[in-house]
């Protein structure tokens, strides 16, 4: 009978410590789950992601003066500035990544860049690709000529039998489709080489944005100096703004710190080296 009492006291004792350690392995594979969603959250959020690797890669192209090579050949503008002040708020470096302008979107959402910061156009269209920021800056589009031949150039339908050369992807490529169909078009893969078309005779108009044009005719010492603005309305008044992928955490931020660096008047400080006083919208 002793053993009998015994063996049953022993099963139960099994049975007991089986599901003791039963309890056990599940708290710890809760304590897993909770550890893995936890790391998720994090991989989730853009800001954690730019901050542990302590770089802002910023995708560019040249637009003066905007973005653009210094004698040193470091990249300076506006943007550019303005980055580096924004970047430092963040406590981290920042990396300038010339990209192809029709590949923007893609260069985005692959993390081969972190935002593009060069005078990007606020469409809706992009705007359902991407997550952009307030705007800072006006702009619109304007059509470049050589100044011996404005006279050309009365509205549109003058402009029909022209050579129109236009960024690849640009606010300034939607004008010559949509509005100018019947010219003849030549893409390029940055605006200045727009610009420089109608310089070199190789196409009569170039179709940039207004800030860039009316930098480089009007700068001292300019190689466009002989170009000029014709006065054709082409298009709605245009704000740029800083894309970041959709969904980023970084947008709100960054919205933020550029309202502080207006509130100091560090964004007029810079937009007053550039001409750009007049462009800047952030109050």
């Amino acid at each position: 009978m002793k053993k009998l009492i015994a063996l049953t006291l022993a099963l139960i004792m099994c049975l007991f410590c089986f599901a003791s350690c039963g309890t056990d392995v599940d708290a710890g594979a809760k304590d897993t789950n909770d550890v893995a969603d936890t790391g998720n959250a994090a991989a989730d959020s853009d800001l954690a992601y730019i901050k542990d690797k302590g770089t802002l890669v910023v995708g560019v192209t040249v637009l003066e003066p905007l973005d653009f090579m210094d004698d040193n050949g470091a990249w300076t503008g506006f943007d550019a500035e303005v980055a580096m002040a924004v970047a430092a708020k963040l406590g981290v470096d920042v990396k300038f990544q010339e990209i192809s302008w029709e590949a923007k979107e893609t260069e985005l959402a692959a993390k081969h860049i972190d935002c593009i910061w060069n005078g990007l156009t606020i469409t809706p269209a992009r705007q359902e690709e991407m997550s952009i920021t307030d705007p800072y800056m006006l702009n619109k589009q304007v059509a470049v000529v050589r100044s011996a031949d404005a006279d050309k150039y009365a509205d549109l339908a003058t402009l029909a039998d022209a050579v129109i050369a236009a960024e690849s992807g640009s606010a300034g490529e939607e004008v010559v489709l949509d509005k100018m169909a019947d010219a003849t078009y030549i893409e390029k893969s940055i605006q200045l080489d727009a610009l420089t078309e109608v310089k070199a005779m190789t196409a009569d108009v170039a179709v940039i944005d207004y800030v860039m044009a009316n930098y480089l005719i009007n700068k001292e010492g300019s190689d466009f100096a002989d170009l000029q603005m014709l006065d054709i309305e082409l298009s709605d008044d245009e704000y740029y703004g800083i894309a970041f992928r959709k969904g980023s955490d970084v947008t709100a931020t960054v919205n933020g710190i550029l309202t502080e660096l207006a509130d100091a008047g560090t964004l007029g400080e810079i937009a007053g080296k550039y001409a750009l006083t007049d462009a800047l919208v952030i109050d």
